[in-house]
């Protein structure tokens, strides 16, 4: 595969559709325990509404769709997921070639991502708007680069749409956005491009496509804000100057996390050739390190102005992805042929593309070797199916207090409606009769016996007072492949209307 590369790099496509093939048959092959973010997409495909909570809904859209049109199953949750990581490679491949000389140059830079373990391991197992948002970083970027080169109503309009569906996808697109707006002012051609009258289609295209969202937006800003910021103000220290410090040093310390793994292979495989070449040295190189600064000092002005001291790494990731091009942009201008040193390079990323869908699998299907079960081995599935035995009943509603069991239930109850005390914004119509009761599902800790506040409340609220006093139950199953003492513990109850 190493010697095709070196000589077809277009031939990387067809291995990247091949690989993320061998990872949608290898998600089947796992048990059907949902992940954090593949349960808020089940939960979430109930939906097709301008806002869901705290992220955009560019993905959520996609994955409602999908569902709408071959129901839920863990089969369409894996292939939502892979097709999108799929056409995020193959735009980010696109995107190479359009301003490398070299398409092997391209191919290199491609597979780079498979040495940033927040790509080739986090997107893959859990990262859904995200990877969207990486996708439509491409795109967009694509469409300013081609609208720099060779200008057309086409490309404009281009831009216009992926300005508004990257706005759909993550928030901090905003910092993208200006960054690139700055890269384009500085560009030889920007000015004259900005200036053109076919920018206003741009604009124009971009606020339609957002324009539902943002509608949204506005009347629910806190709900979008809130959990976000409280996130990252998490461990705040109370000290203003430890606040100055703590923020700083939480970005530089994920951007040296996500880009140690790459800089080590390229310093290994280039060597002293790629540390020389780290200066810009031509019009795109100029262009992508523009990028990069200016995302640097938004960033650091955010930090500085809401007090953000707690990061994490999905979120910088998009802010650094496209690092691998501005490597080779760098490379190329000095000179490196691509051709001495692409064949050891192509070790990494073809060895990672063996051992990540192996190492998911044996993670998944023996978990008991390495301490620990998965989420992937919760046994939502044996929950649903003792319960609902026992009680003679389908439930006509599930309703649960977080989000990993919302989706988990869904999923195994495709069509029972299903609504989360989490999520208390999205509300959904069911039928509740005697044949039909409510099942409420909760996750207690061991030492807790009462029903969570939080369904006590909603029952309340939703179904009286006097249904309030609800009679629980509880069961352990033991996790899907794990040790004996490996052992789920859920809470559960069954409401009939009186």
């Amino acid at each position: 595969m190493r010697n095709l590369l070196a000589r077809k790099p277009d031939a990387v496509v067809l291995l990247l559709a091949a690989y993320f093939v061998v990872s949608f048959v290898v998600r089947l092959l796992v048990p059907n325990g949902l992940r954090v973010d593949e349960s808020q997409q089940a939960f979430f495909s109930q939906w097709l509404v301008a806002g869901y909570d705290t992220q955009p809904p560019l993905y959520n859209w996609l994955q409602a769709m999908v569902v709408s049109g071959f129901g839920l199953s863990i089969a369409t949750i894996a292939a939502t997921k892979n097709l999108v990581l799929f056409l995020l490679f193959l735009s980010y491949y696109k995107l190479a070639k359009l301003v490398l000389d070299d398409r092997l140059f391209a191919a290199i830079a491609t597979l780079s991502l498979f040495t940033i373990p927040q790509v080739f391991w986090q997107a893959q197992r859990d990262l859904t708007h995200t990877v969207a948002q990486m996708l439509m970083i491409n795109l967009f970027i694509y469409s300013i680069i081609k609208t720099l080169k060779a200008p057309s109503l086409f490309s404009y309009a281009a831009i216009g749409v992926t300005l508004g569906l990257g706005m759909l996808s993550k928030y901090n697109f905003t910092l993208v956005v200006f960054a690139a707006l700055i890269a384009v002012f500085l560009h030889p051609e920007g000015q004259k491009r900005l200036f053109d009258r076919r920018f206003l289609l741009s604009l124009a295209i971009a606020v339609l496509i957002f324009a539902p969202h943002g509608l949204w937006l506005l009347n629910n800003i806190g709900l979008a804000a809130t959990r976000t910021l409280n996130t990252m103000a998490q461990e705040a220290p109370t000290s203003v100057l430890a606040k100055l410090i703590k923020g700083p040093t939480e970005f530089f310390g994920q951007v040296l996390v996500i880009m140690a793994p790459l800089v080590a292979v390229y310093a290994l495989v280039f060597g002293k050739k790629f540390l020389r070449s780290l200066r810009p040295t031509t019009i795109w190189a100029h262009f992508f390190d523009t990028i990069f600064l200016a995302i640097g000092v938004q960033v650091l002005v955010l930090v500085f102005a809401i007090g953000i001291t707690s990061m994490r790494d999905r979120w910088v990731l998009p802010l650094l992805f496209l690092m691998p091009i501005a490597f080779c942009l760098k490379m190329q201008a000095r000179g490196i042929q691509p051709q001495d040193f692409a064949r050891r390079f192509f070790i990494a990323p073809l060895a990672v593309m063996i051992i990540v869908p192996s190492l998911s699998l044996v993670l998944a299907r023996a978990p008991s070797l390495f301490g620990r079960p998965e989420a992937y081995n919760a046994p939502y599935e044996e929950f649903a199916g003792k319960i609902i035995a026992e009680e003679g009943k389908r439930p006509g509603l599930v309703l649960t207090d977080s989000w990993p069991a919302s989706g988990n239930m869904h999923m195994q109850l495709p069509d029972v409606p299903t609504m989360s005390t989490f999520f208390g914004n999205l509300a959904i119509d069911y039928d509740w009769t005697a044949e039909r009761p409510i099942l409420v599902v909760w996750l207690p800790s061991k030492d807790r016996t009462a029903l969570p506040p939080v369904l006590v409340n909603w029952i309340e609220q939703n179904l009286g007072p006097q249904y309030s006093a609800v009679a629980t139950k509880y069961t352990s199953i033991g996790y899907i492949g794990g040790r004996p003492e490996d052992q789920r513990l859920f809470g559960y109850a069954w409401i009939y209307p009186r």
